[in-house]
């Protein structure tokens, strides 16, 4: 008995998701109301909400699965030595980042406005990605200065700041429209981490 109502709550989550999907998919964002979503589920809009939080919510759980695949690529790849080109051992950890949110503009927004969220488990685990792209960051940058591929005389979480600092830069220009396609943003990566990684 205790086992069908949890089953059917996960039966409503999986239809919201999968509606609000296929709706965020072919309208957009923006356009989507959680009316819509509520209308082409079968379900009242308060169920909606007792499943996620708000709408930027539901969008952060429709994508959050990509970025935790993601995270766990990154994180398997980071059990690897550093290659032999600073500024491209940074690139391979970023650069598929930047793939995904130039494919997924509307999260792109949701990731940039963090604060947008209102809670819950969803926010949480994008929370948790962020802070594994930190620590991969700082953990590859550690590595980087015990070989003397990186100068000491800067600290690793500055240097972490400043790569971060970058992405964001890049990922805002993407979003934004001042970087047209992905080249570009990546060409334009390459060369901010290059002069502050100090790196031909």
């Amino acid at each position: 008995m205790v086992g069908k109502p949890q089953k059917r709550t996960k039966h409503t989550r999986a239809v919201i998701l999968s509606t609000a999907k296929q709706l965020f998919d072919s309208n957009g964002y923006e356009a989507t109301s959680v009316d819509q979503i509520a209308h082409a589920a079968g379900y009242a809009k308060g169920t909606i909400f007792s499943h996620f939080p708000d709408k930027a919510n539901l969008l952060t759980a429709v994508r959050i699965e990509q970025i935790e695949t993601l995270v766990a690529q990154m994180l398997a790849d980071a059990q690897h030595p550093p290659g032999p080109d600073t500024v491209q051992v940074f690139l391979d950890i970023l650069n598929p980042w930047l793939a995904l949110f130039a494919k997924e503009h509307d999260f792109t927004h949701i990731f940039l406005n963090q604060a947008d969220l209102k809670g819950g488990p969803w926010a949480m685990r994008l929370y948790e990605a962020c802070c594994a792209l930190d620590n991969v960051l700082e953990k590859t940058i550690s590595a980087l200065i015990k070989d003397n591929r990186l100068p000491a005389t800067i600290s690793v979480s500055m240097y972490a700041q400043g790569i971060q600092a970058f992405f964001y830069h890049v990922l805002i220009g993407l979003h934004s429209g001042a970087t047209a396609n992905q080249s570009d943003q990546q060409i334009l990566l390459r060369n901010l981490l290059a002069h502050w990684l100090r790196t031909p």
